[in-house]
């Protein structure tokens, strides 16, 4: 079943949404581009995390919307993007993965700076159309150390953020915590696009990071089928009907989320966007979407108004 949205003032209140949110991007990636010295730099990156906390505590499947459509839409500000949702995903995803209590405040810090040691070459790389140089494979390979020493250098000392940081590329040591850390790192990586190829879409790229070799689901792709579903908000589907659809809610049904059709059939755009339950079997999701082969300019703030119905069905 369809419902079609009515005017409503929560328009308004869905801009400033994104426009909080890109503000809070902004300090973000300047924090991490060129981190100041001394204990100021973790003064104002606990007052961002704070701020992050809350909004994502506020609407998390809003904030999901906007930081899937920024991680998949863009190699522009890849580094602070990546980093983003890898911490909202974290976020969610670690209680029901089992995470020690004790350790999930440092798996989210570590989750925003693990790239520190290189935000600035990690976007270059996400534009750059050849491989990496020498000089820059020496900067990747090094990343984690010197990520984890430029922390210290700035007040923090709390040795479990240090030690994720400095071994979130290490071979997997049985070490739950860093293991999903690792693991929304690089689910992230295949969904976000580079100048040399697009982003995968979400289900092959949890398919080829959450399976395991004897086939069955882990702890950590259980939390995400659980958390996140099959297709999680911000991202795209094609439905049974041929239209193409982006992804605005969790339905409580992993494989059902709330959508809205951005694109007819024929490919043409659909004016005035509709809120689509896909448990019904004439909307189901057919396949999901790499975000570069869907040609829309959708109008977020009016998906986001229309996001928060789904709550009142």
């Amino acid at each position: 079943m369809a419902f079609t949205a009515q005017p409503d003032p929560a328009y308004a209140a869905m801009q400033d949404w994104m426009a909080r949110w890109s503000e809070w991007e902004t300090h973000l990636a300047a924090l991490l581009l060129a981190p100041p010295s001394g204990d100021d730099w973790l003064v104002r990156f606990d007052r961002l995390l704070g701020q992050a906390q809350a909004m994502l505590a506020t609407d998390e499947d809003a904030t999901l919307y906007w930081l899937f459509q920024l991680a998949t839409a863009s190699t522009v500000g890849y580094s602070s993007a990546h980093a983003m949702a890898c911490w909202a995903m974290c976020r969610l995803l670690a209680p029901l993965a089992e995470v020690p209590a004790v350790d999930q405040g440092a798996l989210e810090r570590a989750a925003l700076t693990m790239n520190i040691g290189m935000t600035r070459l990690q976007d270059t790389l996400a534009e750059q159309e050849t491989p990496p140089t020498e000089e820059q494979r020496a900067l990747i390979d090094t990343h984690p150390a010197r990520g984890a020493q430029s922390l210290r250098e700035r007040g923090v000392r709390d040795e479990r953020w240090l030690d994720l940081v400095e071994q979130h590329h290490e071979p997997d040591r049985g070490d739950l915590t860093l293991r999903l850390l690792q693991r929304m790192d690089r689910y992230t990586a295949l969904i976000s696009p580079r100048r040399t190829r697009p982003g995968r879409n979400v289900t092959d790229s949890a398919r080829a990071l959450l399976l395991p070799a004897y086939g069955g689901l882990d702890d950590i792709g259980r939390a995400l089928l659980q958390t996140l579903g099959v297709c999680p908000p911000g991202t795209y589907v094609r439905l049974a009907d041929g239209s193409v659809a982006v992804v605005l809610r969790r339905s409580g049904r992993p494989g059902e989320p709330w959508v809205s059709a951005i694109l007819d059939r024929d490919g043409h755009p659909i004016p005035e966007p509709a809120l689509i339950d896909t448990g019904n079997e004439v909307h189901a999701i057919e396949a999901a979407l790499q975000t570069a082969t869907v040609r829309a300019r959708p109008n977020h703030v009016r998906l986001l108004q229309l996001s928060r119905l789904a709550l009142q069905r």
